[in-house]
C-alpha cells in the first residue's frame, strides 16, 4: 500500500525524493506563474519583436546564504527592485517594470521597498505594474507593446 501512495503522490508532484527519503516540496506559486510567462515570452512575437528577447528577470527574491546575500548587496543589488524588465519604449514610457506577486489567494503583501521602487521608476518615465498571475503579465505585455493600455483609472 505504501508504494501505491508514493506513486500517486509523486504523480501529483507533492513530494520530492531526496537521498531515498520523501520530502514535501515547497509550494512556490509565484515561480510557476513566472515560468509560464517566460515560456510564453520566448515564443511570442508582438509588434515585430520576440518578447523574450527583451524581457529580463532580476534575481532579487532568491533564498541566499550569508555570502550570497553579502555579494548581492556589495555588487549593487537592492531590495524591492521589480522582478521583470521589458526594455522596449512604448505607450509613452521608457520601458516596463513588472513586480510579480503570488496569486491573490496567497495574500502576498507589497513591501515598502517595492513601493519605493514603484515611485522611483514611475517618476523616471517607466511603467511599473504589480501582476498576480502569468495571464495578467502576458496581457499587460501585449497591451503595452501594442499601445493598447487601459487601466480604467486604476494604474499600477
Amino acid at each position: 500500500m505504501d508504494a501505491e501512495i508514493y506513486d500517486i503522490t509523486k504523480a501529483l508532484s507533492r513530494l520530492d525524493e531526496k537521498s531515498g527519503k520523501l520530502k514535501k516540496k515547497r509550494r512556490e506559486p509565484e515561480a510557476e506563474e513566472c515560468a509560464d510567462a517566460i515560456r510564453w515570452a520566448r515564443k511570442t512575437k508582438i509588434a515585430g519583436i520576440v518578447v523574450g528577447d527583451f524581457l529580463t528577470h532580476v534575481m532579487n527574491e532568491a533564498k541566499r546564504g550569508q555570502k550570497a546575500r553579502s555579494d548581492f548587496h556589495r555588487l549593487g543589488g537592492q531590495k524591492g527592485y521589480p522582478d521583470y524588465i521589458l526594455d522596449v519604449a512604448r505607450s509613452g514610457y521608457h520601458g516596463l517594470r513588472i513586480e510579480m506577486k503570488p496569486p491573490k489567494q496567497y495574500q502576498s503583501r507589497i513591501t515598502d521597498d517595492q513601493r519605493k521602487w514603484e515611485r522611483r521608476l514611475t517618476s523616471q518615465g517607466y511603467l511599473f505594474v504589480f501582476c498576480y498571475s502569468s495571464e495578467e503579465m502576458k496581457q499587460l505585455i501585449t497591451d503595452y507593446l501594442t499601445d493598447n493600455l487601459d487601466f480604467g483609472g486604476d494604474a499600477a
